[in-house]
C-alpha cells in the first residue's frame, strides 16, 4: 500500500513538473515588444540563432519597406557597420522608421557617420540595450585578402518559399527567421507569394581584387566615387538562385573569422552555360559573383562612434 502511494505521489510530482516545464516554454516561445512608433504591440519571434549580424529595416506604415544587413563593430555603444546606400533609405522613411533587428530584438536606430565617397556607413541603437547580451564584435583582419582567398559572407535577406524550398539538401547554409510572418503578419497560405527572412551564410573565392564598378550614378558625386573606388570581386560556390540585392551591408570573413570587407554589390545580370540541344548553347541566368568594400578601406570611421 505504501508502495503505490509513494508512486503515486511520485507521479504528480513528474505531471506537475512537465506541466511547469510547458507553461515556461510556451512564455519563452515569444518575446511580446511593445513599441512607441504607433504600430502597438507586436510579438518578436525567438531567434536561437546568434550573431553579430543584424538585419537593417525601414518601416513604412509598420511594414518592411527597404531593407539591408549590418554587423556589430562596438557593442558598448551598439554601432554596426552596414553600407552608405542602405541608410540612404533612411531619409525616404522618415525619423524612426529605421530599426535594427539583433539577436531576437528590434531596436530604433540613427546614423553616426557616412564617408563621402566609400558605400560605407555606422550606425548605432538609440534605445536602452543591456551590452552584456550581445557577442563580441570579430576582429578586423590584419592582413588584405588575395586572389583565390576563401571568404564568407553572412547576412540577412528576404527569400521566396519556394526558392528556400529548392536549395534543401544541396548543402546551402540558411537558417529561417519567422519576422515576416511572426513579427510584421505578412504570412500567406499561397507559397508562390510567401516569403521570410533567411539568414544565410555565402562561401566563395576571391577572383579580383582592386576592380572598379559602374553604378550609372552620372552625377559628379557618383562619377567621383565610381572612380576613386575599388572592390573586391568574388566568385560564389554556389548559384545563389536569387538576385543578392538585400544582402547590402553584409559582413564578409576570411577563413579566421575577421572581418575583410562589407558586402556591396552584386551584377545586374550574369549568365553560364546551360542546356544543350543538338547545336543551340542555352545560357542560363546565375547569381555567382558579388563585391565588397574592404575594410581597410573604411576603417576610419569607428573613430565617430563614441560621438554623439
Amino acid at each position: 500500500m505504501k508502495t503505490i502511494l509513494r508512486f503515486n505521489i511520485l507521479s504528480v510530482i513528474i505531471l506537475i513538473f512537465f506541466v511547469l516545464l510547458s507553461s515556461c516554454r510556451a512564455k519563452t516561445d515569444v518575446i511580446p515588444q511593445k513599441t512607441d512608433d504607433g504600430c502597438g504591440e507586436r510579438t518578436v519571434p525567438p531567434q536561437s540563432l546568434k550573431t553579430d549580424v543584424a538585419w537593417i529595416v525601414m518601416e513604412w506604415n509598420c511594414k518592411p519597406g527597404g531593407y539591408g544587413s549590418g554587423f556589430l563593430i562596438d557593442k558598448e555603444n551598439g554601432a554596426f557597420y552596414t553600407n552608405k546606400h542602405v541608410v540612404n533609405e533612411f531619409d525616404s522613411y522618415g525619423k524612426g522608421s529605421h530599426k535594427i533587428y539583433f539577436n531576437g530584438k528590434f531596436y530604433n536606430a540613427e546614423i553616426v557617420k557616412v564617408p563621402p565617397l566609400r558605400d560605407a556607413a555606422i550606425i548605432r541603437i538609440t534605445d536602452e540595450f543591456d551590452s552584456s547580451e550581445f557577442p563580441e564584435p570579430a576582429p578586423i583582419a590584419k592582413e588584405k585578402v588575395k586572389v583565390g582567398d576563401v571568404v564568407i559572407d553572412e547576412g540577412f535577406h528576404v527569400h521566396p518559399y519556394l526558392i528556400v524550398e529548392s536549395k534543401k539538401g544541396q548543402g546551402y547554409d540558411e537558417t529561417i527567421i519567422p519576422i515576416w510572418d511572426k513579427y510584421y503578419n505578412l504570412g500567406t497560405k499561397n507559397v508562390d507569394k510567401r516569403t521570410e527572412i533567411v539568414f544565410e551564410r555565402i562561401t566563395g573565392k576571391v577572383s579580383k581584387i582592386n576592380d572598379y564598378a559602374d553604378f550609372g550614378d552620372r552625377t559628379t558625386v557618383g562619377e567621383a566615387r565610381d572612380l576613386v573606388n575599388t572592390y573586391t570581386i568574388v566568385k560564389a560556390d554556389k548559384d545563389h538562385m536569387l538576385s543578392f540585392g538585400g544582402l547590402s551591408g553584409s559582413v564578409v570573413r576570411n577563413t579566421k573569422g575577421e572581418i575583410v570587407g562589407i558586402f556591396t554589390m552584386g551584377p545586374p545580370k550574369e549568365f553560364e552555360e546551360g542546356e544543350r540541344m543538338g547545336d543551340i548553347q542555352f545560357l542560363k541566368r546565375v547569381y555567382k559573383t558579388f563585391g565588397f568594400t574592404p575594410i581597410e578601406s573604411v576603417a576610419d570611421l569607428r573613430q565617430y562612434i563614441g560621438k554623439r
